[in-house]
């Protein structure tokens, strides 16, 4: 059998193949497949992680934030 960098297979003690290890940074093409079959699956993580903004996002609004303080201050100080 031939060897292929980035994939082991183990065998359990009676010799038989039972697992095999991929290393999916080298064989990203498998990504397709595994999702196909169910082995990858988004968790709750990251279904939570795309409705959050992004950094830069977070940076335009808080830009906008703190551009409104001088004028608020100065209302404040009115009253």
């Amino acid at each position: 059998m031939a060897r292929i960098a980035g994939i082991q297979i183990e065998k359990d003690s009676k010799g038989h193949m039972t697992y095999a290890r991929i290393n999916l940074k080298k064989h990203k093409d498998l990504f397709p497949y595994l999702e196909q079959k169910g082995a990858i699956e988004e968790d709750e993580f990251d279904k939570l992680a795309k409705d959050c903004i992004t950094g830069d996002e977070l940076r335009a609004e808080m830009s906008k934030r703190i551009a409104t303080y001088p004028e608020r201050l100065k209302k404040m100080k009115a009253k």
